[in-house]
Parts: structure tokens; C-alpha cells; sequence
């Protein structure tokens, strides 16, 4: 793309370039950004990301996924005064930490955007340490940005961040293909996308499906796959990973099932594409159930009990998901809330 000269640079910085929900994240923002700023993106390497955006720059390094690489902060920084950045919004947490640290060499306004504090969930024995940390660094950003109410609680109550620091704006998607249920034939047909590995459990959604009169197909990658692979019934189909998954008007039922998440992005892009949903009872999920689908616990029996319900009436269920969509989700009607908010912090 030409850069232009009168326009404001904004740089996304996230850890790993593969396909996931940060990454869709930085995608969709550079679309509706393209019009006002000029963007670049800073990741491990030349993957799904790089490959998908219309940014104007790019630097690939994978030192980013290390801890702390100072090699890596050097050439961070030099990239930033090169570019005359104006504004970097940080994602993920490696990127999260060398996007605020960049502020010894370049002080540059940072914002931090939340998809899940990985420092409560995945913390584990360290869970004390890194929300200190993270605490820290929410003081040299210039702002944290949630994606869930469920996210914004958290950063205040149990990590202690600034309530002037934070932002609520609940993840949003681009609009894509609906359902036609006019069109449906055979079985109900439920899909899930996500990476094989913790702390999703499709482990429990093949547990949940192997007596039921439904077909159930993965969508993704990753260490768990080929163990799942060798315990699922014949009603389970591993479609692999798939850059770019947007079939979902091809299913009757999205289903994601999670020991933690933020607001996933998934569920999201399923609502918009007019399908009842089934999600874990954990982070940002209740935030996209009003009537569209189930909250669920994370047992196999809750996952069928909810899955029977949703089989006899989807188009209900349909509908309610495209309603909602529209009303809180749709990022065409919002994208101007993302463009003041950024504005704000380059002025």
C-alpha cells in the first residue's frame, strides 16, 4: 500500500503471526483503520497475518517470542523511530511486555489490549508475579484496552490496574455469510474452531456428541490433535486447520468449549453468520448468550443436554443471534468508537 505522509502511523505488535483470535483482531482493525491511518505490524515471522493484512509495514523477528530478548527491544525500537510511529497498540503477552519496554528508547504512546489476562489463567504458582508485573506495565501504558466486561473486572479487582488506565470495548467482528435454514438437510451439523491445546476441551465436545444423531467438525491444529484423533466416533470429522475459516453459514451449531477465555472471536463471527452457540460458562462468554444458545459447565452432559435443545428449534436460536450480533457486535457500525479511541492518544 502507499503510505501517506499526512496521515497518523500506527503500529500493531503481536507475539506469533499464526491464525487465532488476536491475530483476526489485528486484522480486522488494519481494514477499518486503512481509511484514516497509515499501520504496520511487528510478529515472529511471514505467517497467516502478514499474509491476510493491507498494512503499509512490516518487521518480522523471531527473538519476539522470547522472554526478554534486548537484541530484539533494539531493533523494536529502531523500527518505531524509522517509521515515525505514532502510536503502538500492543496484543499477546510477550508483545504486551516489549511494547511497553520500548518506551526506554522511544517514548511512544502505548496501548495494551487484553484478550485474557494469561497471567490469571495460566499463572498457575507464578499467577502472584505476573500480575505484579502486569501492574507495572499498566503504568507506563498509556491505556488497556479489554475486549469483555468479564476481562475489564478482572483487571481492576484481582490485578489492581488503574480504573483511569482502563478501556471496555467488547470485541466486535466484521459481518459475514448468514445461515440459510431454508436450505438445511440432514443431520444438525455443529462446528468448532480452535487450537488443539490447552485450555480449550474439544476433548469434552467429542465426549458429548458420540451418542448423539449429529455430525461434529473441527476446525484447527495443534499438540492434542492426534490423541483426540484416535479416540473420536465416526460422527467427529477433524476438517485440520483452515486460514481464514469463515464457512461457518455452512453449520447449524457453533460450539466452543474452554476451561478460560477472554471473548472469543469465534463466537463472535459465528453470531454474525446467524447460528445458535453453546460456550463455557468462563470469562467474556456469557457476554455473547442472550437467548442465541446455552452457557454451559464443562461436562459432557451439560455439552448434550444443550446440544438436544438447540437441535429442535435452531432457526429461533438463529435469529436471535443475528439480532444480537447487530445490536453490540457488528464492527461496521462501530468502527469510528476504535478510530476516536486511537485518535485520542495520538493527539
Amino acid at each position: 500500500m502507499s503510505i501517506s505522509k499526512d496521515r497518523k502511523n500506527i503500529l500493531f505488535i503481536v507475539t506469533k503471526s499464526e491464525n487465532g483470535g488476536a491475530q483476526r483482531w489485528v486484522k480486522e482493525q488494519i481494514d477499518i483503520l486503512n481509511e484514516s491511518f497509515n499501520t504496520y505490524i511487528v510478529t515472529d515471522e511471514e505467517g497467516w497475518l502478514i499474509q491476510s493484512a493491507k498494512m503499509d509495514g512490516y518487521l518480522v523477528d523471531m527473538k519476539i517470542r522470547s522472554l526478554f530478548s534486548y537484541s530484539f527491544l533494539k531493533k523494536f525500537a529502531k523500527y518505531v523511530k524509522d517509521n515515525n510511529i505514532d502510536l503502538i497498540v500492543a496484543g499477546t503477552a510477550n508483545a504486551g511486555v516489549y511494547g511497553r519496554l520500548v518506551k526506554v528508547y522511544e517514548d511512544k504512546p502505548v496501548i495494551y489490549v487484553s484478550h485474557g489476562w494469561s497471567s490469571i489463567y495460566n499463572g498457575g504458582k507464578m499467577q502472584f508475579i505476573y500480575t505484579r508485573i502486569e501492574r507495572f506495565l499498566s503504568i507506563i501504558s498509556e491505556s488497556v484496552l479489554c475486549i469483555s466486561g468479564s476481562d475489564y473486572k478482572r483487571a481492576k479487582d484481582d490485578i489492581g490496574i488503574d480504573e483511569r488506565k482502563l478501556k471496555l470495548i467488547v470485541n466486535k467482528s466484521m459481518p459475514i455469510r448468514k445461515r440459510d435454514y431454508s436450505k438445511k438437510e440432514g443431520r444438525l451439523k455443529i462446528v468448532n474452531v480452535a487450537r488443539f491445546k490447552h485450555p480449550k476441551r474439544q476433548d469434552l465436545l467429542i465426549e458429548a456428541v458420540k451418542d448423539l444423531d449429529v455430525d461434529l467438525y473441527l476446525v484447527g491444529d495443534g499438540p492434542s490433535k492426534s490423541e483426540l484423533e484416535d479416540k473420536a466416533s465416526k460422527n467427529v470429522h477433524f476438517l485440520g486447520e483452515i486460514n481464514g475459516f469463515d464457512s461457518f453459514y455452512e453449520y447449524d451449531l457453533f460450539a466452543l468449549i474452554s476451561d478460560s477465555e477472554g471473548l472469543p472471536l469465534s463466537g463472535v463471527e459465528a453470531m454474525s453468520a446467524g447460528i445458535p452457540l453453546i460456550l463455557s460458562n468462563v470469562g467474556g462468554c456469557p457476554e455473547l448468550i442472550e437467548g442465541n444458545g446455552f452457557l454451559v459447565e464443562n461436562n459432557p452432559e451439560d455439552i448434550k443436554e444443550a446440544i438436544k435443545k438447540i437441535s429442535k428449534e435452531p432457526q429461533d436460536y438463529s435469529k436471535k443471534s443475528v439480532e444480537l450480533f447487530d445490536a453490540k457486535f457488528n464492527l461496521i457500525k462501530s468502527k469510528d468508537i476504535y478510530i476516536d479511541y486511537y485518535s485520542k492518544y495520538i493527539s
